[in-house]
């Protein structure tokens, strides 16, 4: 007895019932299996360069160096779909991961002069929406933030 004829009869089911839920099942399995993009980011002293404008949806990991020569960090978060990118820099660096600018942060990495962050970030990137990359770091604790010195960039899932 083949195994399509124990399934079928054992739980009622027809051939084409049994063969939907096999592509069903390897379907999910190759979803699952799906190797994450992966976005190198860097940072000089006070800008992100070679920051993409749009990325693909999906699972996404994220990497950064800091080729600047002060210690930087590389956030991510999900900006509230209420508020225009444009008016970022009109707002405080601290209210950029805020609820009323951000539906979530994704994370953080930290570097120092010359080297790679510790590690990466993972994001599954969701279509349509924007997200910001900020620096909110000081170079001492009266200097301003990175991020009002111009270490602030977005990008697009398209």
């Amino acid at each position: 007895m083949n195994i399509t004829r124990a399934i079928s009869s054992s739980f009622a089911l027809g051939p084409a019932t049994i063969a939907a839920l096999v592509l069903l099942a390897s379907a999910s399995a190759s979803a699952q299996s799906a190797e994450p993009a992966h976005v190198a980011i860097v940072g000089a002293d006070y800008a992100f360069v070679q920051l993409p404008a749009t990325l693909a949806p999906g699972p996404t990991l994220f990497s950064f160096e800091n080729r600047g020569t002060k210690r930087h960090e590389m956030s991510i978060v999900l900006l509230n779909p209420r508020v225009a990118p444009d008016t970022l820099l009109a707002s405080k660096p601290g209210s950029l991961t805020g609820r009323a600018v951000s539906d979530s942060i994704i994370g953080l990495l930290l570097a120092r002069p010359g080297e790679r962050g510790g590690g990466q970030l993972y994001a599954n990137l969701i279509s349509g929406r924007t997200y910001v990359v900020i620096c909110t770091l000081k170079d001492s604790p009266d200097a301003r933030p990175h991020v009002e010195l111009g270490m602030v960039g977005t990008f697009r899932v398209r």
